[in-house]
């Protein structure tokens, strides 16, 4: 059975709270669960004691017995959840931590959910869109821009092509690659 998502970070994230992870589905059938990190160090796994998660009655905390890795996957152990099918309940569920716990990043580093939403312009001024969802790809990230004239924008996050974040504005500058808007060369 699939949890039904009633928080998703990228379209109505809990107020005051950021995902660290995505339950793929059971490990195991002692109430073990596979996690898609959303975090950039596994290793801030073993740091976790608590996490949150929202279902239809509302929001639960589950607190972390054991994390072990397998195939670059949190394998993780929750108090609560000891059986497969107790575990299984949990597919689809994001894990959630209060936004004030997670660690500062250096200058110029920034989470995910901190893109997300913002305005992007190329240094030329013209405004390509909104950043609605960043497409995590192995290689570099991409932001998926929407909201400008050019239409759907799929934009490489990349040091050469992100120019300048200005938090406080909710902007975003680039330099935008030869040929990625149709029509250019």
């Amino acid at each position: 059975m699939k949890q039904t998502q009633v928080a998703d970070p990228w379209k109505n994230p809990p107020v005051g709270l950021i995902a660290v992870g995505e339950v793929l589905g059971t490990q195991g059938n002692k109430g073990e669960v596979k996690v898609s990190p959303l975090t950039d160090t596994l290793e801030r796994w073993l740091e976790l004691e608590r996490v949150f998660i929202f279902t239809e009655d509302g929001k639960s905390k589950l607190f972390i017995d054991k994390v072990r890795f397998f195939k670059g996957l949190p394998i993780v152990k929750f108090r609560e959840v000891n059986s497969i099918s107790e575990a299984a309940v949990l597919q689809g569920a994001f894990l959630w931590l209060p936004e004030e716990e997670r660690p500062l990043l250096p200058e110029g580093r920034f989470y995910l959910d901190q893109i997300i939403g913002l305005k992007v312009y190329s240094v030329n001024d013209r405004f390509l869109g909104i950043i609605e969802e960043i497409l995590l790809t192995g290689a570099n990230d991409v932001y998926l821009l929407r909201g400008g004239e050019d239409g759907e924008i799929l934009l490489p996050a990349l040091k050469s092509v992100v120019r300048l974040i200005d938090r406080e504005k909710q902007t975003m500058r680039v330099d935008l690659p030869p040929g990625l808007l149709d029509g250019e060369r």
